[in-house]
């Protein structure tokens, strides 16, 4: 989406029996961009089904989760920018989710709130509830399990080390259990990569590109999958962060990083705070000239997430096609099919295959496209709508 644009979303319902490359299909809801009214998305962040089968929009503009009916009603919204408890103090980074007795709950990244919101669906807060942490941190992810615990991602203070004039910072991060009252039981799996570049020790950080991720999700009973990208297996771990198993995959092993890829990179970073910012690049975005050689292949998935049906959806980069590349894997890790699609926020809910996709104006259209069980034949069906979509914008 363009920065400063300002988006109303309106959900279309499309009813057509027999569907092709081009129309759509009966089980097929959008949340598509309009120019005013009420239930406007300033910048979509997250979009996820409730327990009440409502979809809920985090909007990073305005701070507000927003909430509308099955059928595309706005109905109300909750959160919004403020200090105190229900409200978001720093929407990047945010997320949120569902507990088990559906609440709704949300967490906030470092330089946020460093507890956990947890909510009626109506709005009312009924607690926050804060990690037993003796560092700084920030959540970046979390997962709701019963009786009050939550898998919980940390993110930490990134360290700077001196290299020659510029630094290298290190970003560590965690899996842990949590309970009811926030003491942290047990961290399941931590790693320390190194994720950022300045000339500043204090600061003025550049994203590096192509680093490990921590991708995860909660697989079987007191277990978790999880990957940092950097190979086709999968770790099965329990709770102590022991491993129970490594799934085989069918993803592909990590390619290297090329000189080309670093130039394209460079390029593409110089050009976009040019435009936003001449003199941040002089002071600060000019280090990236300095990052000559990568530190890590490039890493295979993005992230993992399980389906309703216990299979897992594993996201990744076709290095052919610079697109993106969705397998669906059954319990064992072996494909049950796999699809290009030019979507993001790819994941199956309790109803619902949601995924986003974008007009030739940079608005997102949200999409909900009821799945039936059939996770295949919904993966699919997303295919042939992305295909329409891009097609349309052509």
């Amino acid at each position: 989406m363009r920065s400063g644009s300002i988006f109303l979303v309106v959900i279309i319902l499309m009813s057509v029996v027999q569907p092709s490359a081009a129309e759509a299909y009966e089980n097929h809801v959008i949340l598509e961009s309009n120019d005013d009214g009420e239930g406007m998305i300033f910048f979509l962040g997250q979009v996820e089904e409730g327990p009440d089968g409502n979809l809920y929009v985090l909007d990073l503009g305005d701070s507000f989760i927003k909430v509308y009916s099955p059928a595309g009603q706005y109905l109300t919204k909750m959160g919004g920018e403020g200090e105190g408890p229900g409200e978001f103090q720093r929407t990047d980074g945010a997320t949120f989710g569902f507990t088990e007795n559906g609440k709704l709950f949300f967490s906030e990244f470092i330089g946020g709130h460093r507890w956990v919101s947890i909510m009626e669906l109506n709005g009312d807060l009924v607690r926050v509830l804060s990690p037993q942490l003796d560092v700084f941190f920030g959540v970046q992810a979390a997962s709701s399990l019963g009786d009050g615990f939550f898998l919980v991602q940390f993110a930490f203070n990134s360290t700077p080390r001196g290299k020659g004039d510029y630094f290298l910072y290190d970003s560590p991060r965690s899996l842990a259990l949590m309970d009811s009252l926030g003491v942290i039981v047990s961290e399941i799996v931590k790693t320390d990569f190194t994720s950022l570049i300045s000339y500043s020790s204090n600061g003025g950080t550049t994203n590096l590109p192509f680093t490990p991720t921590f991708a995860w999700a909660p697989f079987g009973n007191n277990e978790v999958v999880w990957s940092d990208g950097m190979s086709p297996n999968l770790k099965v771990l329990d709770f102590n962060g022991k491993v129970v198993c490594e799934l085989e995959t069918p993803l592909p092993y990590p390619e290297k990083v090329t000189q080309s890829d670093l130039q394209e990179w460079k390029r593409e970073r110089e050009n976009q705070i040019k435009s936003r910012n001449p003199g941040w690049w002089n002071r600060f975005g000019r280090v990236v000239e300095e990052y000559k050689k990568p530190l890590y292949d490039k890493p295979i998935l993005q992230s993992i997430s399980t389906t309703p049906s216990g299979n897992l959806l594993v996201y990744g980069m076709d290095s052919f096609s610079n697109g993106f590349v969705y397998w669906l894997l059954d319990k064992q890790g072996k494909e049950v099919t796999r699809i290009s699609a030019d979507a993001s926020n790819v994941h199956f809910s309790e109803n619902h295959l949601l995924f986003v996709t974008y007009d030739e104006e940079g608005a997102p259209q949200i999409h909900a496209l009821k799945h039936f069980k059939d996770e295949v034949t919904a993966i699919t069906q997303m295919g042939v709508i992305v295909e329409q979509t891009l097609g349309s914008v052509d």
